[in-house]
């Protein structure tokens, strides 16, 4: 019996939870369901009533039923691998909605940002330009959300976005934004090397090593110092991509060296 049939469920409670402890690191317990873990179990549910409660908190005063409004309707049904989407056009219009609302009036932070980044997951054209209009707001949240926003578009105006924002000042920004240029847009443009050449002496090391993966990938041996720069200071998942892409006996002598070195790379989740 799938979750959404079981009798038990109370999907007023579950939205209720879901307000609780939104930005708490603990995400709670499968048995005490609150926060993102009462998110997951309602995006799992995928039903009508569902979609209409959701709907109904993306239009309410309270910004933080707002928020929970977009969380769920990000990924409504996004259960498993090769899912099938559901209420797609009824969960963009009231995602759309809720960021011409945001941006056009009450402005909340949280939910700009939340509603943002649902368009990561559930991607449309119509609300780019809703999302470039953000570029500059003064929360780097908001910022971060738009370029999960734009995330995957190979859209002229889409691009030019995440190109400026991938030298926003704050590093968490800047990071996504050459990771989408680099790792998940497959466009090979002049602009779009240009733009992660201007990272690879990025302040931030992780900055830089997305730059340097992009380029791999995109076959520009001109990052090879870099790399190896990087490998001699130490070690991290984007390099070791970069180098197998390349794969060139000039980056021996460095992954050599790091092995020697005995430098590891940190996981939080096993070795």
């Amino acid at each position: 019996m799938s979750v959404q049939s079981l009798p038990s469920v109370d999907i007023d409670d579950l939205f209720r939870r879901a307000m609780i402890g939104l930005d708490d690191d603990d995400l709670g317990s499968i048995d005490d369901p609150t926060g993102w873990i009462a998110i997951g179990r309602l995006q799992r549910m995928a039903n009508r009533a569902v979609l209409e409660m959701a709907l109904t908190f993306c239009v309410d005063t309270d910004p933080l039923k707002r928020r929970v409004g977009a969380h769920v309707l990000a990924q409504l049904g996004h259960s498993k691998p090769g899912f099938e989407p559901v209420f797609v056009e009824e969960r963009l219009a009231g995602l759309i909605g809720l960021l011409e609302a945001e941006r056009d009036g009450r402005r909340d932070p949280g939910v700009l940002a939340a509603v943002c980044t649902a368009f990561g997951h559930l991607p449309d054209i119509r609300a780019i330009p809703s999302l470039l209009a953000l570029m500059s707001h003064r929360d780097p949240n908001v910022r971060s959300g738009v370029v999960h926003g734009l995330s995957g578009h190979e859209d002229d105006a889409a691009i030019e976005g995440l190109i400026a924002l991938s030298e926003d000042p704050a590093d968490r920004v800047r990071d996504w934004a050459t990771f989408e240029l680099g790792q998940v847009i497959e466009m090979d443009t002049p602009t779009i090397r240009a733009a992660l050449h201007a990272r690879l002496d990025d302040a931030c090391h992780d900055v830089r090593n997305e730059a340097i993966e992009g380029l791999a990938r995109r076959g520009d041996r001109s990052v090879l110092p870099f790399l190896i720069r990087e490998l001699e200071a130490g070690v991290a998942l984007p390099l070791l991509d970069a180098a197998t892409m390349l794969a060139t006996p000039e980056l021996c002598e460095a992954l050599a060296a790091t092995q020697k070195g005995g430098l590891v790379i940190g996981a939080k989740h096993g070795p």
